[in-house]
């Protein structure tokens, strides 16, 4: 190598934090600015460190940069700057101690910089001129500072800011922070990606079809989830087509918002009714198969774009909304874990530390883009909130904490002008907002609950939060979800069909208060109250479910799964009444009309397995009021306890012999025998236990083996 050859001089790849002083003495550095060594000698104004040191301040680049890596120097731009306002924040706080009032603090030594004071102490404070308030962000930010320089060495942030990162509002243009693979050849890469690339082009219908599902989706089911900001999307899907002519082989394309846009269309395609979909020209095979694809594909998309490493509200807003149809699909548990997900992502985004928004009715086209987006986090965290709360019955505890988040409810304001409006006003967020509290409620009675140590003390909580919930359901309902209220022409199409939803969703609550009693309820006289209340609220979904059906109107999973829930509740009563009872034949005949009901739905996995159970239950109803006796229950151990005839047996016990465990064999074996009104379900020719394993998702607080254990204790 030529020796006179100018060359970039070498510089250490470490950034060095001794000062220059003490740095060509070769003696001991506190590495800050200014440094103990300097302050001790008097010559704190001549502290300083070499500008020229490390990577972070060189002028000349150690290699020449290729296009593709021109996103990552800026975000480690980002990164250092972060890392340099720490160090700002270590210098305020790294005065001398003897600088206080009155000079008699005790002198900590180099060692022991002031910032490790405890954090009730005010003396920085008052020597920088800060108001506490103040001084407790610097605190913060201080006592931080180790654990965000870790997290950066993880490649992770800390405390990020969700409405900052420009990665959260790109649309359909991929924000590339990071290289690709270079374990993995370019050649291999495009082998692994190019079929499942082929297979969304396949998938994704025309420009026409994606326009009407999308619309669809923000018009007639966004108000149920809120997980996207309908507005900002419309913008998005604009530019899908005009600017990547909706081409999926883009270079450029974020699949993380095609996932999104997949998410959208199966909950379009999934929640439509029959009529709607044939007016799109979807007919009935064509919709069922579509539904289950663009869920795998919404799935695939967020695999192409690793969304596990490189986090977007653009994932979580896709997976939240995917709730929504997942259920009809039969895919809950496949749901459950990529809520979980989200949540996690949500929490690396910081969307649990959004705080409360200043509500105002003017704003500039800035701030309404900055609130957009914010309120965006907002909603999305509020749906997560809401599908993790209702789970509650299904695994006894909840992921999301109230005690460690401050993100407030979203305001109560449209997309379009983000103008906060009175509660009063029906809005986009005005359902999920009150659907929150109820969610928020169930939380306050499973940790009253878990803190009680007998059924008494318990039991007093249930009656405690039904009283509570009773109130939240009447007091402090708006006046446009109210059944009772007339319907403004001013109010958007959706009202009608959330007033519905909400009387459902409300009565299926009450029953997940008493949860807890309804096994007992039926053979302890002290918990009559849960019996009579379940008994009421499961007849009160019937009702509104049966008078729910609109041509025109959305089809939510809710309406089946608390329909089969209120048909095994009645069903249940019915097996603690003799068969000359009233409600004995009453009940069954309610259990009779859920199955009409359910028989409207034949491509929802939640009605078919729901259908078969109740049919199953039913047939068990016809032979105790033909014999007496449930077949499921013939020569059962306490049957065969005695010896003494069928004749010689009191009619209420002979009610009241109806196995568990006798039920679920009788299951296994296939032993259901349909009635012939019922259509049979061709994709499944018996019926086994693990069909009804998981029947219905977490949030309805009865899924297959968790419901036959919370009546496992007593034989019916």
């Amino acid at each position: 190598m030529d020796g006179n050859r100018d060359t970039p001089t070498k510089m250490s790849q470490r950034a060095r934090l001794t000062c220059h002083q003490c740095y060509r003495q070769k003696i001991k550095c506190s590495k800050t600015l200014p440094c103990t060594t300097c302050v001790k000698k008097g010559i704190q104004d001549q502290c300083s460190r070499d500008e020229r040191n490390g990577v972070f301040r060189s002028t000349q680049p150690l290699q020449t940069p290729v296009p593709e890596n021109t996103q990552t120097s800026e975000i480690l731009q980002r990164l250092m700057n972060q890392v340099s306002h720490l160090e700002a924040k270590l210098k305020e706080r790294d005065v001398p101690l003897q600088q206080t009032d009155g000079g008699n603090s005790t002198h900590l030594g180099p060692e022991l910089p002031a910032r490790h004071l405890p954090r009730g102490s005010t003396g920085i404070a008052r020597i920088a001129g800060q108001s506490s308030a103040e001084a407790s962000d610097d605190d913060g930010a201080a006592a931080d500072s180790a654990t965000v320089l870790e997290f950066l060495a993880w490649g992770r942030r800390k405390d990020q800011q969700f409405h900052e990162a420009p990665e959260n509002e790109t649309g359909p243009r991929r924000y590339s922070v990071v290289l690709e693979d270079a374990a993995i050849p370019p050649s291999l890469m495009e082998v692994i990606t190019s079929p499942r690339l082929d297979l969304l082009e396949a998938l994704l219908p025309s420009k026409q079809n994606v326009r009407i599902l999308s619309e669809f989706h923000g018009e007639s089911l966004l108000w149920y989830h809120g997980s996207y900001n309908n507005f900002t999307f419309s913008d998005e899907l604009r530019s899908f087509y005009e600017d990547y002519q909706g081409n999926v082989r883009h270079r450029e394309l974020n699949f993380q918002w095609l996932a999104l846009l997949f998410a959208i269309m199966t909950g379009s395609i999934t929640c439509a009714s029959p009529s709607t979909a044939q007016s799109w020209g979807f007919d009935a095979a064509e919709r069922f198969a579509l539904s289950k694809r663009w869920y795998d594909a919404t799935i695939s998309c967020l695999n192409l774009a690793n969304y596990l490493e490189n986090h977007t509200i653009y994932s979580v807003s896709a997976i939240a909304t995917l709730t929504i149809s997942a259920h009809i699909l039969g895919v809950s548990n496949t749901q459950s874990v990529l809520l979980a997900g989200a949540a996690r992502i949500s929490q690396s985004l910081g969307l649990h530390r959004l705080g409360e928004e200043q509500a105002s009715q003017t704003c500039s086209d800035k701030e309404i883009m900055r609130r957009r987006k914010r309120e965006t986090g907002r909603r999305v965290w509020c749906q997560l909130l809401t599908q993790d709360w209702f789970s509650i019955p299904f695994s006894e505890s909840y992921s999301l904490n109230p005690s460690f988040f401050d993100t407030a409810k979203p305001l109560n304001c449209n997309d379009s002008d983000m103008q906060t409006v009175p509660n009063t006003t029906p809005t986009i967020t005005s359902y999920c907002n009150y659907l929150y509290d109820i969610a928020h409620l169930i939380t306050q009675l499973q940790d009253a609950m878990a803190s009680s140590n007998t059924l008494y003390t318990k039991y007093e909580q249930v009656l405690k939060y039904d009283e509570k919930m009773r109130a939240l359901a009447t007091a402090y309902m708006p006046t446009f979800l109210s059944t009772n209220a007339p319907v403004a022409s001013t109010w958007p199409t959706y009202v009608p069909w959330a007033r519905r939803s909400l009387a459902i969703c409300l009565a299926h609550k009450i029953i997940m208060v008493h949860r807890k009693f309804l096994g007992l309820s039926f053979t302890n006289s002290a918990f009559v109250f849960t019996r009579r209340t379940c008994i009421a609220a499961s007849k009160t979904i019937l009702k509104e479910a049966r008078a729910a059906r609109d041509d025109n109107g959305p089809v939510l999973w809710i309406d089946q799964a608390f329909v089969v829930a209120a048909g095994i509740i009645l069903s249940l009563d019915a097996f603690h009444r003799k068969p000359d009872e009233t409600d004995f034949a009453a009940h069954q005949r309610l259990v009779s009309q859920a199955i009409d009901y359910l028989t409207q739905f034949p491509e929802s996995k939640i009605s078919i397995r729901g259908l078969q159970l109740l049919s199953f239950l039913t047939s068990e109803l016809d032979a105790i009021a033909q014999t007496g006796t449930a077949t499921s229950a013939q020569g059962s151990r306490k049957r065969q306890a005695d010896g003494r005839p069928d004749s010689d047996r009191r009619p209420e016990k002979r009610a009241r012999v109806f196995n568990l465990s006798a039920f679920m064999k009788a299951m296994d074996a296939g032993q259901n025998r349909l009635p012939v009104s019922t259509p049979q379900v061709n994709e499944v020719d018996g019926i086994a236990w693990e069909t009804f394993a998981e029947m219905f998702p977490p949030q309805t607080g009865f899924g297959g083996q968790h419901l036959f254990d919370e009546f496992s204790s007593f034989d019916m």
